[in-house]
């Protein structure tokens, strides 16, 4: 079995959604808090996707000023510590490349290859597992047979994914699945 896990960044390894919410609500103030963010596009009606993109841009380059989620570090030390390939993966440009590396390393958030681009389903190909918060990234997953997670959020609640409310509970998920497939 390939040993190979995918995981991603915003969402998964720190709690993006409200650093977005102030960056947005710059661009519409009555833009909604995420807490009701049904829709993984909820933007789309209030933003034009230039803006949106842009405000993503601004964040990313930043990176470094934000922390972790807690469990993150322990998270990839312990798929680390069980002989997974970690592929961190994100949807982001390719100028905030840097900015990523240097949060990865700050936050001593071990990972084996960095890959930035607006397709993760390239590396599923190979891949057993993936760690995604995207409803329609973990879509994609689903549909290559691959073993899929991520957190729970009102935006993939009613996905059908198995989600979890911490990465604590994602590593216990994936450390059964990984026996079901022995």
């Amino acid at each position: 079995m390939n040993r190979t896990i995918i995981v991603d960044v915003d969402n998964t390894l720190w709690d993006f959604a409200p650093v977005l919410w102030d960056h947005l609500r710059q661009e519409d103030p009555f833009i909604p808090p995420p807490t009701e963010w049904q829709r993984w596009d909820f933007w789309r009606e209030r933003i034009g996707v230039k803006e949106f993109y842009r405000v993503l841009r601004e964040i990313h380059l930043r990176q470094d000023t934000f922390a972790p989620f807690p469990d993150a570090k322990a998270f990839l030390q312990s798929l680390k510590g069980r002989g997974w390939t970690v592929i961190i993966a994100s949807h982001r440009e390719k100028e905030t490349c840097e900015a990523t590396e240097r949060w990865l390393g700050l936050h001593e958030l071990l990972f084996d290859e960095l890959h930035l681009s607006n397709d993760k389903s390239v590396l599923f190909p190979g891949s057993w597992a993936l760690v995604d918060d995207s409803p329609l990234t973990l879509d994609k997953a689903l549909r290559a047979g691959m073993v899929r997670t991520g957190l729970l959020y009102p935006w993939n609640a009613g996905s059908g994914h198995p989600l979890f409310p911490t990465l604590g509970t994602i590593l216990t998920y994936l450390e059964g699945e990984l026996e079901r497939d022995g």
